[in-house]
């Protein structure tokens, strides 16, 4: 039983630590944040409909955890955004799933490993100006129990920067 309550506590301090990272994020100046909390998801896939994809959607709406959109147009916010994606990308471990050069953006796509190959527990997507001149950067988090399949579908209704890259990193 003690072993039990140790790992309980255990994983409910690292979920908590990595929220507070976060957090050092959206305080940066000159950064916007947007979070979707899972009580929010649950509440979205409770709606009915009778419309086939909808329902689908809404089924894989009701996997998700969190959903964390931060942006800045400040070189300085944009280069601690990079650092600490960076650092964050190598304390988990995660996995290089897709990096894209295209109109101007960079985008890498790092992931976490769910229970199968196709299910992932965390999504990270990073833009940033190709050539380092400009400060428009977007960091996108998206963690729960998703099928990359999925992903496209769930980004492209919701109208996510980066959703374009998502598409592809998908379908790979």
């Amino acid at each position: 039983m003690k072993k039990i309550i140790t790992l309980v506590l255990f994983f409910a301090l690292a979920i908590t630590a990595n929220a507070q990272n976060f957090d050092e994020v959206g305080n940066l100046k000159h950064v916007s944040e947007t979070r979707v909390t899972s009580a929010m998801f649950k509440m979205i896939a409770g709606i009915d409909s009778t419309d086939p994809e909808f329902a689908q959607l809404m089924k894989t709406v009701g996997n998700l955890k969190d959903l964390r959109v931060y942006t800045t147009d400040d070189m300085n916010s944009a280069q601690k955004m990079r650092t600490f994606t960076d650092g964050m990308i190598a304390k988990n471990k995660m996995e290089l799933l897709m990096s894209n050069k295209e109109d101007g953006q960079k985008f890498t796509f790092h992931m976490r490993k769910g229970n199968t190959d196709t299910k992932i527990r965390e999504l990270v997507m990073f833009m940033e100006d190709a050539d380092g001149n400009k400060a428009d950067t977007v960091l996108l988090v998206i963690t729960g129990d998703l099928d990359l399949n999925e992903i496209a579908r769930i980004t492209q209704k919701m109208n996510i920067p980066g959703q374009k890259q998502i598409e592809k990193a998908t379908q790979k």
